[in-house]
């Protein structure tokens, strides 16, 4: 089972990566909880993370993922990814403008699966390096 779920990691990956939204719903239970890493102010489950990310995409319509590794264990997959892109839209959270600036962060994720859909999502991106590298806050000197 751990190969199978593996397999729909990638396709939930690559449909996010590639836009196509749509496609998510087969992969994901109607049960889906991602509580701890929703996006504050929007809904829960897997309506409020596509509105996350078409939020992010805006910011950065050049995002692209790589993932650097993926290790199934049990019920669970974990993703640990290179996140790259620029800062062509704007990022309002973070009271940036757009301004070009490139940025590459890694992002880890955990998904959690039952009768080959998924019930969980954890996830961390790396907000800091990316605060720092579209200007919102000053790297440190030194």
């Amino acid at each position: 089972m751990s190969e199978q779920n593996k397999e729909v990691v990638r396709k939930i990956e690559a449909a996010w990566g590639s836009e196509r939204l749509e496609e998510l719903d087969q992969y994901f239970a109607p049960e889906f909880n991602n509580a701890q890493s929703a996006t504050p102010g929007l809904p829960a489950g897997l309506e409020g993370s596509k509105m996350a990310h078409q939020g992010v995409m805006q910011a950065f319509p050049d995002r692209r993922i790589e993932i650097l590794d993926l290790v199934a264990e049990g019920d669970s997959v974990a993703v640990r990814a290179r996140v790259t892109g620029s800062n062509k839209g704007g990022f309002p959270a973070l009271g940036v403008g757009p301004n070009g600036r490139p940025f590459e962060i890694e992002s880890w994720s955990i998904y959690r699966f039952r009768d080959g859909k998924v019930v969980e999502h954890v996830g961390l991106n790396d907000g800091l390096t990316l605060a720092m590298q579209i200007g919102a806050i000053p790297a440190p000197t030194g």
